[in-house]
């Protein structure tokens, strides 16, 4: 099996026998059904999530974790959430590591007011 990329280049993909026969099982009884465009996309969705995987971690999507901090951050320091921190978890987390003592400190003086 090969994942083509783009016209020129391609990535080969290591499937055992015993997979590989599964795989041929399990397209052609979605053929024979009629159920190969649901396939397709249950197909489409497994792939980008390992895709996604596979990634080196400063270019995964940030977690909800760190865009829930990340937005408080941002609200209660008055400061822009730069687009490319709610893309990539890399820049997500200089976000936070630039942000989070000031707002830490903010909280604190809150805290002190009361």
């Amino acid at each position: 099996m090969r994942l083509v990329l783009d016209d020129d280049s391609g990535i080969s993909l290591p499937l055992n026998d015993v997979v590989r026969e599964a795989w041929l099982l399990q397209y052609n009884r979605a053929a024979h059904t009629g159920a190969i465009d649901g396939f397709r996309e249950r197909l489409a969705s497994c792939f980008a999530t390992s895709l996604a995987e596979c990634l080196d971690t400063d270019l995964k999507p940030p977690t909800d974790a760190q865009i829930q901090y990340a937005t408080s951050i941002a609200r209660e320091l008055g400061i822009a959430l730069p687009s490319e921190a709610l893309r990539f978890r890399g820049p997500m987390g200089e976000f936070i590591d630039r942000f989070a003592e000031a707002l830490r400190q903010k909280r604190r003086g809150y805290l002190k007011d009361e």
